[in-house]
């Protein structure tokens, strides 16, 4: 069986290999003078550092490259073995490699630490394979192919693209908080004006699509100046935050209460059946405002008047019929109805409702 060069096309390089003369001898056992001389000429033209191991793991040749690249001279090197010159740790890896290929007869390659002569270690791609002779003994061929710098470059870029699925984590998250605090009241987390006209016309927009009715009720806390002035803006902040909270408790998942400013609240109810539904939800909130509130162990009350404007038949109140109005004329004229029958609830005695129009009440409207 002659040598088998296929290793140094795999690694894109020549084939063959070699060392000194006897080391040749060994392998080219029964071959004549010429080969050797042809395979001696040639083992240190080929880049890639090369190796030839008998079965007691013993080298018997090394290549130039090899030598170089571990450190050594091939002189002190050759009939010697890993635990000689490598860690104990990384010469019990290389011989437990030796060892599978020389059981299982087939060719392997791992990636694997090497440390030379001068400290330095390196992470190298070893081949090993194996080669009989003439006279039907094994030998093992390794040839090395140094990865240190791509292994650090392919590390680099991992890094890097850690660093940017990071960074790009970080500016979403940064992104949403700009965009939460933007669209956000700071006291009450509540969504602020600017995103309560953007979810009244979302709401509004599908009512249209879809036929629904959409009720606007428009908050103002009672006496909540009183408060303030008693009791100072620390207290006060406080009792809108509370009310903010019992106002999200008792609604709906799909319907929006909103901050308007100061102690103003607006909650926009998509999908409602009927006035009468309108009216128990309204009259929930006034009973969940008119429990205590407690700051500081003392017991604290508060009341609101509420105004009622409900889409579509609100907003076309002083229009001719069939007259079509513009999405923010709609939205403008709901709210201000809305505002303006609050303040119908607030001469009736706060603490109640009011809608901005009987027209809320008469069909298509049907109470429960």
């Amino acid at each position: 069986m002659g040598l088998v060069v296929a290793h140094g096309a795999a690694w894109g390089g020549a084939g063959g290999f070699g060392g000194r003369g006897d080391g040749i001898l060994f392998l080219f056992a029964g071959r004549t003078e010429k080969v050797q001389r042809v395979f001696g000429s040639i083992i240190n033209t080929i880049p890639d550092p090369v190796y030839v191991k008998d079965h007691r793991h013993h080298w018997v040749v090394v290549n130039d490259a090899y030598c170089s690249f571990i450190g050594r001279s091939r002189e002190a090197m050759i009939n010697q073995v890993d635990y000689d010159f490598f860690p104990p740790q990384q010469s019990a890896h290389f011989w437990r490699q030796d060892e599978l290929t020389f059981d299982s007869r087939i060719e392997q390659e791992c990636e694997e630490e090497l440390t030379n002569a001068q400290g330095k270690t390196y992470l190298v791609a070893t081949k090993r394979s194996l080669y009989q002779n003439a006279m039907g003994e094994l030998f093992l061929v390794g040839v090395i192919r140094d990865i240190t710098q791509r292994k650090q470059m392919e590390e680099a870029l991992r890094s890097t693209a850690d660093e940017l699925v990071r960074s790009n984590s970080e500016l979403a998250k940064a992104t949403d908080l700009l965009s939460h605090i933007a669209h956000h009241d700071h006291l009450t987390n509540l969504p602020n004006r600017k995103r309560f006209h953007e979810q009244l016309q979302q709401s509004l927009d599908r009512a249209k699509e879809q036929g629904h009715l959409v009720a606007l009720l428009f908050l103002d806390l009672d006496g909540f100046k009183q408060v303030n002035d008693a009791h100072g803006h620390q207290v006060g902040d406080s009792l809108l935050k509370a009310v903010a909270q019992r106002l999200t408790n008792c609604l709906r998942s799909s319907d929006i209460v909103a901050r308007l400013g100061g102690d103003e609240f607006v909650a926009i109810l998509p999908n409602i059946p009927s006035a009468a539904a309108v009216c128990r939800v309204t009259e929930k909130i006034l009973l969940t405002l008119n429990q205590s509130f407690m700051f500081e162990g003392k017991a604290m009350s508060i009341s609101a008047s509420i105004g009622i404007s409900i889409y579509p038949i609100d907003c076309f109140a002083g229009s001719e019929p069939g007259e079509k109005t513009e999405r923010e004329e709609e939205m403008k004229s709901l709210l201000n109805q809305a505002d303006t029958a609050m303040y119908r609830a607030k001469k009736m005695g706060k603490n109640c409702y009011a809608f901005f129009s009987p027209r809320s009440l008469r069909p298509p409207l049907i109470f429960l």
